[in-house]
């Protein structure tokens, strides 16, 4: 399969996440936290259980980026719980329904929905001229592997993540990064979508919804480029040129 086909097949989530020749960014985490997670959830992706979190993300993610296709995309059932019987009916009845959130989670998300688009400077980035949810393929020419990733929103050469966040000040969302990686985020899809600039745009996940917008700047990005690269290489040494086995790999530090 030549490359542009396999960039057009990742717009389906069902192939992009179940396709584990391409690395992500989400899997260079898996590798940082230890090669032998990774290969666990690469041999065994009945693992990748989807989480309720998960589900409102996404569900978040098309009504802020694709609004016009919410209806299309999410169904909403008037349910307090997903335990209740009548739920599970709506779900073996729809089985082909990508998303599915209850009455009081499509509440919360159209209050967000409000509070963000409330702030001109989210209009001038979301709602210009631009790409939403596009998927690109590369090869990355350092260590000769095959990358993969998803980028919420790109006009031009600026790129735009949207993340919901318990704490969005300065020092909350700092700490995300670091826990997160986010740094390494930003410079991955940077260098894998060719552009040169990167903006999170957060939103608490609580009352009142604080918005923040957050610019990444080139000591952040070259940091994080510095991680991607040498677990790109992690990977290459375990994954592909096999000079080391996972099975074998034991953690030995001196704290």
């Amino acid at each position: 399969m030549s490359l542009d086909k396999f960039i057009k097949k990742l717009v389906d989530d069902s192939f992009y996440y179940s396709d584990y020749e391409f690395v992500t960014n989400s899997q260079l985490g898996l590798i940082k936290k230890d090669v032998r997670t990774y290969k666990m959830m690469r041999d065994h992706p009945e693992l990748n259980k989807e989480t309720l979190p998960m589900i409102f993300g996404r569900a978040y993610h098309v009504a802020m980026l694709e609004p016009n296709e919410f209806n299309d995309k999410v169904l909403v059932f008037n349910s307090a719980t997903r335990t209740t019987k009548g739920f599970k009916e709506f779900k073996e009845n729809n089985p082909k329904a990508p998303t599915i959130i209850l009455q009081k989670e499509y509440d919360k998300i159209m209050y967000m929905q409000d509070v963000l688009f409330s702030h001109s400077e989210v209009k001038d980035l979301l709602q210009s001229e631009g790409e939403r949810e596009i998927a690109n393929a590369w090869k990355d020419e350092d260590t000769n592997v095959f990358c993969k990733g998803k980028a919420d929103y790109r006009n031009g050469k600026l790129l735009v993540d949207l993340k919901t966040t318990a704490d969005g000040s300065f020092y909350g969302f700092s700490n995300s990064c670091k826990r997160y990686g986010y740094d390494r985020q930003s410079a991955f899809y940077m260098d894998g979508f060719d552009c040169d600039e990167f903006v999170f745009i957060t939103q608490e996940k609580e009352r009142p919804y604080n918005v923040s917008i957050f610019y990444a700047g080139d000591e952040f990005v070259e940091r994080g480029r510095q991680e991607y690269k040498y677990l790109l290489d992690v990977y290459r040494r375990f994954f592909i040129d096999n000079e080391e086995i996972v099975e074998q790999h034991l953690i030995m530090e001196t704290l």
